[in-house]
């Protein structure tokens, strides 16, 4: 099959055309007359020649015609394998997101669990603490009126370890100072 180059000009079309200028240049030897006087055995000859060539181009043409065939249900084929992907994909993505979700809930619950435990745990020991300091008070009273220092001074060192583990439990309950 001829390619034909659509911009082309026809005189440069005329002048590259291998028929053409085989029939120009006998046209030119014979003259117009002279025409008349080649042998129609290659006249024959030329045109089987011609038909051979145009079969050829069209078996080229029929082969390139089922090549194309091919590529285009491979290539509908391709669409659709990723149209199923693309539709497998999004469901994927959506079951992800819900899983997302109810972990991030799960996790928010979590944490709201812990940050009322803490803050109850915090005010228990500050409470403890509290009490404490009103046990150290009565203590201080407790050693101005009586008179045996050595159980007061024992009550006064337990109480202040007592108060010590209070306060650095309060201090790093959840690791910074409060």
């Amino acid at each position: 099959m001829r390619a034909i180059d659509i911009f082309a000009n026809i005189a440069g079309q005329t002048l590259e055309d291998g028929h053409i200028q085989k029939y120009g240049a006998i046209l030119l030897r014979s003259g117009v007359k002279g025409l008349a006087k080649v042998h129609p055995a290659v006249v024959w000859v030329d045109a089987g020649v011609a038909v051979i060539e145009a079969a050829g181009a069209y078996f080229h043409y029929c082969a390139a015609t089922e090549i194309t065939e091919q590529l285009r249900q491979y290539n509908q084929m391709l669409e659709t394998t990723l149209a199923h992907e693309l539709r497998i994909g999004a469901l994927d993505l959506k079951a992800l997101c819900k899983e997302r979700k109810g972990r991030q809930a799960r996790i928010e619950r979590a944490l709201a669990a812990n940050r009322g435990q803490l803050q109850l745990t915090q005010k228990k020991v500050r409470k403890q603490l509290d009490v404490l300091r009103h046990m150290h008070g009565l203590l201080q009273e407790q050693r101005l009126q009586s008179g045996n220092f050595q159980a007061l001074i024992g009550l006064q060192v337990c109480l202040d370890s007592c108060v010590d583990a209070t306060l650095s439990l309060l201090l790093n309950l959840d690791g910074e100072p409060r």
